[in-house]
């Protein structure tokens, strides 16, 4: 298993930076005793860095089973619900599965350790509103657009990447000056569950396909794109927030800290 956990270095990609964003917000709301509890799963590992091994190991061949585990195609009017539970090959349904293992610890280190990975992962890809997606254009991924000084596709321009500004800073710091809402709304976010947040991304269509359709790119207007990089903010801090509050639910002391996350209750 040693040799699974490798760490290698990410080829440059849309959302790595997005991923790392949402777990410094997570690292900040964790309990004492869940840091404590996540120590030996994450070795030299930080949360941050934790989620972006899903995404790395799936151009391996031994993973390559688990590239549909990062999506969910829903129709636009469609049960959620339903389309996770149609198929156990998709995000909701495999981050219900890791979940459960990441609290068993009758599982040992190793074991919890890759599903600790793949709840991280997973929790911020329900975030990004095209990884609840509409099968005919693959979430976005065959719908051409243009930004100003380069052709992209829908679903990488809402990974956020393509949104980020050349004054933009790197991850650490862009976490920090996403600033946390109110303890209310820290609760009310948190006591939402995985369900929830993709029937959040699944409303967000709306927005994501406000453009005039065309013959090849469609050009995207500077509203637009303001708007999208304000959303893509605050759902990167939604996923911190409420990752962090799954893993005190299920790592943490059950005390007054945990009373402010998210209830255990099945994803699906």
């Amino acid at each position: 298993m040693a040799c699974v956990l490798l760490w290698p270095h990410p080829a440059a990609a849309f959302g790595p930076s997005g991923h790392r964003v949402a777990g410094h917000v997570a690292e900040r709301h964790l309990c004492p005793e869940t840091r404590t509890a996540l120590a030996p799963l994450l070795g030299d590992l930080t949360l941050a860095e934790a989620g972006l091994w899903p995404d790395v190991i799936r151009s391996q061949p031994e993973w390559a089973h688990t590239k549909p585990w990062h999506f969910i195609n829903v129709p636009d009017r469609g049960s959620v619900s339903r389309a996770a539970r149609r198929d156990g090959n998709n995000v909701l349904a495999v981050l219900d599965r890791y979940e459960k293992e990441l609290g068993d610890p009758a599982l040992g280190v190793s074991r919890r350790s890759i599903a600790l990975r793949f709840v991280v992962h997973f929790a911020v890809d329900l975030h990004q509103p095209l990884h609840v997606g509409r099968a005919g254009d693959r979430g976005g991924n065959l719908v051409p657009v243009l930004i100003p000084g380069r052709e992209t596709n829908l679903h990488a321009l809402w990974d956020g990447e393509p949104l980020r500004l050349a004054a933009d800073l790197g991850p650490r710091a862009r976490a920090r000056a996403l600033a946390d809402p109110e303890d209310a709304q820290v609760r009310r976010w948190q006591v939402h569950s995985p369900l929830d947040w993709a029937r959040e991304s699944q409303r967000l269509r709306r927005q994501i396909y406000a453009f005039s359709p065309r013959q090849g790119p469609a050009s995207l207007s500077r509203d637009y794109l303001d708007r999208a990089r304000s959303t893509v903010d605050q759902r990167l801090l939604q996923a911190g927030i409420r990752l962090a509050g799954r893993l005190n639910a299920r790592l943490g002391p059950g005390g007054p800290c945990s009373a402010e996350v998210a209830s255990g209750q099945s994803n699906l």
